[in-house]
């Protein structure tokens, strides 16, 4: 590279902020993964179906909360993924409850693994909790997740959870959160202290905990039946509230992060289901999950395009019908959600760079380049403004 390189301003993320599959590649390695704005999926795998000999339909109506597949939602942008596994036959399924669905747990993390091997900038999330109603509490689930994490195939696959997790780190990895302790240790962290109840007090007392005790405070929101009258009210403020806190934490002090997880996922609608010496009850329903989505997503748009909110870090959020913005007639804006949430990093991550400076006669090595518009190329083919990324994580827009 030429010496005499002409900083013309300092890095704005926001001059590459155009969505693309493989975004995280624009995220700076020394960020915390805590303080990234990560879209995910709620119960991820009904976006596969269900198997028709016997819950497709009843799967259709009362469990989808995802119109499209675990890879079309990769495609799409989606990082953080809610399985449920359950123990079926001689093998892990994904649920919904008591309802399978067409995704094996198995087929699920290698299917992340091949992506990540495909795209080694990127990074995925997976929240899980047992299904244990799918599976009479199956006594072996824990010996049966531990068997499928740990084979030869997945070696090397999977982060060990700390409170300071950098996207460096995380690059080509998944890290595992569970809310069920399957073993002594987990494999990436367990989580802690769970409420789905709008009660700060509680909301504000989770914790994740990895191996060898590594702790970090998690804040998170999760209230899900919104059916009774003010209920989508209370669940939209309630995520609000969540939004309020994590985008104002301090984006590069270590002693201050708070894992973030909130779930706009709810059911709004109820219809009654009756299978005798089962169940009599009133349940949750898809066009639930959809009237929810229209809400609740539309309130997180509308939140991160307010420009008196402060730019910061969302947490990870998990909605129903990512990826679609209309859904059997409601209008779900699940593409414009991810989009948003995405696009929410380069509102505030470039303040985690120092001042350049002057900068220095030979970039760290090695060095990544990219167009201004954001595509990765291996040297520059012409002269242009390019943004560039040295080995020590800082970015340098430059003239070439």
């Amino acid at each position: 590279m030429k010496k005499n390189i002409l900083i013309i301003v300092s890095l704005t993320f926001a001059l590459v902020s155009q969505a693309d599959n493989n975004w995280q590649r624009r995220l700076p390695d020394a960020a915390y993964i805590a303080m990234v704005s990560i879209p995910g999926s709620h119960d991820s795998g009904t976006g596969n179906g269900f198997p028709t000999s016997l819950y497709g339909s009843f799967g259709d109506q009362y469990a989808r909360t995802q119109d499209i597949s675990l890879a079309e939602q990769w495609n799409l942008g989606v990082r953080a993924f809610d399985l449920r596994p359950a123990v079926q036959e001689d093998y892990i399924n994904i649920n919904h409850g008591i309802v399978p669905t067409n995704l094996r747990f198995d087929e699920a993390l290698y299917f992340l693994r091949d992506k990540l091997v495909e795209n080694p900038s990127e990074f995925a999330i997976v929240h899980l909790l047992h299904a244990s109603d799918g599976d009479n509490n199956a006594s072996d689930y824990g010996e049966r997740l531990l068997e499928l994490l740990n084979r030869t195939d997945l070696k090397g696959l999977f982060v060990d959870f700390k409170s300071t997790l950098t996207v460096g780190e995380m690059r080509g990895k998944i890290l595992l959160l569970s809310r069920n302790q399957y073993a002594d240790q987990p494999i990436g962290g367990f989580v802690k202290n769970w409420t789905g109840q709008i009660d700060w007090s509680k909301q504000t007392n989770g914790q994740i905990v990895g191996v060898g005790g590594q702790t970090a405070r998690l804040y998170m929101q999760d209230f899900y039946e919104t059916h009774q009258e003010g209920d989508l009210d209370r669940k939209v403020a309630a995520i609000g509230q969540l939004l309020d806190f994590s985008t104002n934490q301090p984006i590069n002090s270590a002693a201050d992060i708070v894992w973030v997880y909130n779930f706009a996922s709810g059911y709004s609608k109820t219809s009654r289901l009756t299978i005798p010496s089962y169940i009599d009850e009133d349940v949750s329903t898809s066009d639930g999950y959809r009237d929810n989505a229209a809400h609740t997503n539309a309130a997180i748009i509308d939140y991160l395009s307010d420009p008196s909110h402060t730019a910061g870090p969302t947490g990870i959020i998990l909605a129903d019908y990512v990826g679609v913005n209309t859904s059997n007639g409601y209008n779900t804006r699940g593409q414009d959600l991810i989009k948003a949430i995405i696009d929410n990093n380069f509102r505030y991550l470039q303040d985690m760079q120092t001042a350049l400076g002057e900068v220095p006669a030979s970039l760290p090595q090695p060095i990544q380049f990219f167009t201004i518009e954001g595509k990765s190329v291996s040297q520059p083919q012409q002269r242009g403004v390019y943004i560039v990324q040295g080995s020590d994580g800082k970015f340098y827009k430059i003239l070439r």
